[in-house]
């Protein structure tokens, strides 16, 4: 509705009521963005089936396995990603580029795993489903018709990538095998909030504040998600930073970061704590003055076609990585 013109120019940012109601977000409206979702084309040289991966509770959850249309009596590479939303919403085909560029360029094999969300699935529930599903996949190599020696890279975006990350310490603490030969993982959060971190890490963040109001992705988001899953900021599993066993002897990682992102400063410190403390061999792409997962907000834009190149080329470096370990 138009109001009259007035002097106090201030008072015409106070929001329309209606318009303020509309603006609610409800954790049932955020999955429904999800859910809504068309499908997208299937791509040729690529086979998508799904199956169902059992769980520590007797349930099981859904994956996906993307596989080369073309037939093949050699194991191939294997990648494992996790779809990213905060742990209270997500599906399995927010990974699916990533997943078919795996099998397109690498002729190797993907899995999108699916996990149940909070608050339904209390933290740390997500986790344990992500774990479980590696789990399972790493015993069950065979009938995916992978060889895990060739490549076994884990992947996820956002929370997806969180746990990965911490996934791979557990994999090392607990002498796993086969072993992870590389980590893919795009802004991620390495810890919760820079005040649960040491001092040696807790001034280096600047973002957090810096980025407190960017678009979208912010802290009135991060406080809404907060609300569901209820987080302990110094629980390793949730900020893998924190990892009491340190973080040496894990797998080469490529990162992709966010310049305008609330959480950039926790990737990169988390990518500097690799490299310098535990001597981990990193790859790091920084897209400046983009917000929290630009390429799924504006996917049309040339920084969304520059992010799933340099995705590409990330997944082709830590391929590289495996063959040189073989």
């Amino acid at each position: 509705m138009t109001v009259p013109y007035t002097k106090d120019w201030a008072s015409l940012s106070k929001l329309n009521p209606e318009f303020e109601a509309a603006s609610v977000t409800t954790l049932e409206m955020l999955r429904s963005v999800g859910a809504n979702r068309p499908p997208t084309p299937l791509w040729p040289e690529v086979l998508e089936k799904d199956i169902q991966i059992p769980l520590r509770d007797g349930s099981s959850n859904s994956a996906r396995v993307y596989s080369p249309s073309s037939p093949s009596t050699t194991g191939k590479p294997l990648a494992v990603f996790a779809f990213g939303g905060g742990y209270i919403t997500g599906s399995l085909e927010a990974e699916e580029e990533n997943c078919r560029t795996w099998v397109k360029k690498f002729g190797g094999v993907a899995v999108s795993i699916g996990y149940r969300l909070a608050p339904e699935h209390a933290w740390p529930g997500p986790h344990e489903d992500m774990y479980d599903a590696v789990k399972w996949i790493a015993s069950n190599y065979k009938e995916l018709d992978t060889d895990p020696s060739k490549a076994f890279v884990l992947g996820g975006t956002s929370s997806g990538g969180t746990t990965m990350m911490a996934i791979t310490h557990l994999w090392r603490d607990e002498n796993r095998i086969p072993l992870i030969t590389g980590l893919c993982i795009s802004i991620p959060m390495s810890y919760h909030t820079p005040s649960a971190l040491p001092e040696k890490y807790s001034h280096r963040d600047l973002s957090y504040e810096q980025n407190k109001d960017a678009p979208i992705f912010n802290e009135i988001t991060g406080n809404f998600i907060d609300s569901f899953v209820k987080p302990d900021p110094r629980d390793p599993l949730r900020c893998p930073l924190l990892w009491p066993t340190g973080h040496s002897n894990l797998p080469p990682m490529y990162m992709a970061i966010a310049g305008a992102d609330r959480w950039r400063d926790s990737g990169l410190i988390y990518e500097e704590a690799l490299r310098e403390e535990g001597g981990v061999k990193t790859k790091l792409d920084i897209f400046g003055g983009l917000i929290h997962s630009f390429w799924g907000v504006f996917p049309a834009a040339e920084f969304s076609k520059e992010y799933r190149r340099k995705a590409e080329e990330g997944l082709a470096w830590l391929l590289e990585q495996s063959r040189l370990n073989e």
